[in-house]
Parts: structure tokens; C-alpha cells; sequence
């Protein structure tokens, strides 16, 4: 399916919703013991859980007349200008934190628009990433998004996005870092 050069909000909400994530990127942890490469040693010694840490960036994205900008609080971030993000042309930074995840334990994050993002570290993968579920309720503990599964790579950003918020989509980027 491909986008056309109008670039119509509509085309791409139909594209996005509820939300999707891009298997190009990832959710970053941050562990204190390298489990993607089997050091469980110090781990297995102190009998702590090991965390990871979830950069999450809540971007709006736009598609204004003109050219466009990308907030430059967003850093370099390529991802925004290739399919299907590339439907915006400007992307502005909401908010910006970051979530330890103990691997196994559910953590959340409460949205500008009231909606609650679920993010686990399910276990880590071989590939020096992670299984990670995430999913989004709205007030009152309706599903928006139903649990999605994905393996986040570390410092590849995965991405959710189709949430209309004050004229554009709500986008969450996902860094898993060390």
C-alpha cells in the first residue's frame, strides 16, 4: 500500500489506525547484566531483576503547508522522513521520558490525551534485543490498542502511532537503550 503525494491526514489515519508499529526499529533497554549475551552471572548472584530502559517520545505529527520542520529536541531520526511517517512533514516534540522495565513487569505512561501506554520487557532475544509487548487503554481501562508483541532491537526506535490529538497524530517512539 502506498501513500499518495497529497499527503491527506484521512489516508493516513486509515493506514495507521488504531496504531502500528514499524519492525524497522525498536524499543531500547538498558540491563545491568548483558542477557542478550548470556552474562547472567552477576545477576544470578545478587537475585536482581534486571531492568532495561524505554526512552519514549511523544511526537505530533503534522502535515502543514509548505515544507515542514522536524523539532530538532527530536534528534536525528531518519525514520521520520521514509514511509509511512513520512506522510507528515512536521513533527513537533510533546513530551519526552523514560521508563525502566524491570524484564517481565509491566510499566505505564500516562499520554497528553488521557490514554495509557503498557510497555513489558518480556525477555531477551538473541539478536541483542528484546520481546516486548505494549499496549494502550483508554480512561476508564478500555483497550485502544490491543497488546502488540514485537523484538525491539537496542537504540532502534519501533513506533505507535494514529491517535488524533489538536490537528495532527500522536507518535510514540520507542528507544530501548543500554
Amino acid at each position: 500500500m502506498t501513500l499518495t503525494a497529497r499527503r491527506r491526514p484521512s489516508t493516513v489515519n486509515m493506514l495507521v489506525a488504531p496504531l502500528f508499529a514499524l519492525a524497522s526499529g525498536s524499543l531500547a533497554y538498558t540491563l545491568p547484566v548483558d542477557l542478550a549475551r548470556g552474562d547472567t552471572s552477576a545477576t544470578q548472584r545478587s537475585g536482581a531483576t534486571p531492568v532495561v530502559n524505554a526512552e519514549v517520545m511523544v511526537l505530533l505529527g503534522t502535515d502543514l503547508p509548505g515544507g515542514g520542520t522536524i523539532d530538532p529536541a527530536i534528534g536525528n531520526m531518519p525514520q521520520l522522513r521514509k514511509p509511512p511517517l513520512s506522510a507528515y512533514n512536521s513533527y513537533r516534540l510533546l513530551d519526552k521520558r523514560t521508563l525502566a522495565l524491570p524484564l517481565g513487569r509491566n510499566e505505564t505512561y500516562t499520554m497528553l490525551n488521557g490514554r495509557v501506554l503498557h510497555v513489558t520487557a518480556v525477555e531477551p532475544t538473541s539478536e541483542h534485543g528484546y520481546r516486548v509487548k505494549a499496549a494502550i487503554t483508554q480512561p476508564g481501562g478500555n483497550a485502544y490498542l490491543k497488546q502488540l508483541e514485537l523484538t525491539a532491537k537496542v537504540n532502534e526506535p519501533f513506533f505507535v502511532a494514529g491517535q488524533q490529538f489538536h490537528g495532527g497524530t500522536l507518535i510514540l517512539a520507542i528507544t530501548l537503550r543500554r
